[in-house]
């Protein structure tokens, strides 16, 4: 039975129930004739709806259970089916099992059969070895047998004509005693002559024999000599060893002398600038960020850097606000930043910049041989001794002067110099060192980049110590830290090189 005819059925016992109850109570207080029959009529309606409703429940009930029987008599003929199914898949499975069992006992008679026939096959090899021995055997049984009847049929054929051939040996052995007859008088003209020779050889032998005896000598005072020869050829060998390490000492000496005449060579401030000039390269940093309402904002910086040896490495060396990179905490972080080199019509992408342990200040950016001959310019070489000069050359980063100036080292900060001004006469343009300005030794070697007015950080073994990646990947950098980072380490440093 469905919940909509409990409810119903319900709904009308409740008012069944409250109609006998108002009946009751009426026939307690005054009962009259007209409300007993009018309280009876209302009570056999409520009976009569009552039984309408059951009756109605009834029928859905029977409803709903011939359909439960159909769906059960499908529900059992499907069952029966899939049985059925089940079934014949058992029948398969025991049939194939049975397949299994009789394919398994037909290998295991297939492998007795093989292990039956490679003995037999084995011992047939065997046989045949045999036969092939004893026909060896026979064959040369054979060829004895042949060798013997060929023997004989020669035996055969000279006992037939040994008469003949006794008789034609007897006339050959009287013609041959003639012959020999007539040899004997030969050989005996023969020996006089013989004798006569044998005369002649022996004084020849005699003079072979001092003659040998003479070439024997010669060859003893030849060997004295080759020996005498060998010693001297050993002691030229080993002046000429010794000659020969000497020239290479001389060498190592000599390009020792070179490369002292060279570093301490001073060249002249134009010379030096010149070589600035030629080996500058372009480089442009692009850094973009989303601003207020997703309008697009960015930052370009365009500077020349120069390209620089250390420790078998090339670096490009930047001033920190020759890029994008704050020098402060704050302000939004860049989503995406790039940096380009590039000289005579060739491009270099960079992958990253790098800050140094000793001034977060200075950037560099590591490249390699290949890259360096792309831009066509020829790496600085960095001063190994930055005292050996009393003087530096200072070249303008962005403005077109470049000068002399003395420097002091800096007690107790031996990657800084002190840079003295000189009167103007040694200056060359408006000369206004500020940072970002080049140090050069008078040698010509990079000695640093000026952080301030008046103090030059040194290049040399300056190991990055940050990898900052270029690119999209800047976005997880946040660059709003790095600049804080940055601004740290430089509170952290003397008032003087801040």
């Amino acid at each position: 039975m469905n919940r909509a005819v409990l409810v119903v059925l319900v709904d009308f016992l409740m008012i069944s129930l409250v109609t006998l109850f108002n009946t009751n109570q009426g026939l307690l207080q005054a009962p009259k004739p007209e409300s007993s029959s009018s309280g009876m009529g209302v009570e056999v309606q409520a009976v009569q709806d009552l039984l309408a409703v059951l009756q109605q429940a009834l029928a859905q009930e029977q409803l709903a259970r011939g359909q439960m029987s159909n769906q059960l008599t499908r529900a059992e003929s499907q069952l029966q089916a899939r049985q059925e199914d089940l079934a014949a898949r058992d029948q398969m499975i025991q049939q194939a099992q049975q397949n299994v069992r009789e394919a398994e006992a037909r290998a295991k008679e297939l492998a007795a059969e093989r292990a039956r026939l490679q003995q037999a096959q084995t011992a047939t090899q065997q046989q045949l070895a045999q036969v092939q021995s004893q026909q060896t055997t026979a064959q040369v049984a054979l060829q004895q047998v042949q060798q013997k009847l060929q023997a004989a049929t020669a035996e055969a054929s000279s006992s037939r004509t040994a008469t003949e051939a006794v008789q034609t040996e007897l006339a050959a052995r009287r013609a041959e005693v003639q012959k020999l007859q007539d040899q004997l008088a030969r050989l005996q003209d023969t020996a006089l002559t013989a004798q006569v020779e044998k005369g002649r050889l022996a004084t020849n032998l005699t003079r072979v024999e001092t003659e040998a005896a003479l070439f024997r000598a010669q060859l003893d005072e030849k060997r004295e000599q080759i020996a005498t020869l060998s010693q001297e050829k050993e002691r030229i060998q080993e002046h000429a060893t010794t000659l020969a390490k000497g020239m290479d000492s001389l060498a190592q000496e000599s390009q020792n002398l070179a490369t002292e005449i060279h570093e301490d060579r001073q060249l002249a401030p134009n010379a030096i600038y010149r070589t600035y000039l030629d080996n500058r390269v372009d480089c442009s940093v692009r850094a973009t960020r989303s601003g207020l309402f997703g309008i697009r904002t960015g930052d370009a910086k365009d500077s020349k850097i120069v390209l620089f040896r250390d420790n078998g490495k090339v670096y490009a060396l930047f001033h920190i606000q020759e890029t994008a990179l704050p020098v402060w905490g704050g302000g939004g972080d860049w989503d995406e930043m790039t940096a380009v080199l590039a000289r005579a019509g060739a491009t270099v992408p960079l992958t990253g910049l790098s800050l140094v342990s000793s001034d977060p200040r200075i950037v560099v950016a590591t490249l390699d041989e290949p890259t360096a001959k792309q831009l066509g310019v020829k790496p600085f070489e960095v001063s190994e001794d930055p005292a050996k000069f009393q003087d530096a050359v200072v070249v303008g980063g962005k403005e077109g002067y470049y000068g002399e100036v003395e420097f002091k080292l800096v007690p107790g900060q031996p990657r800084y110099l002190r840079m003295q001004r000189r009167p103007i006469g040694k200056i060359f343009g408006k000369f206004s060192p500020s940072k970002g300005d080049l140090a050069f030794s008078k040698s010509g070697e990079l000695l640093g980049m000026m952080v301030n007015s008046q103090f030059c950080a040194l290049v040399r073994s300056m190991p990055p110590s940050r990898f900052i990646p270029l690119g999209k990947d800047i976005a997880a950098q946040r660059s709003g830290l790095i600049g804080a980072e940055i601004s740290r380490r430089l509170q952290a440093l003397p008032s003087s090189l801040q």
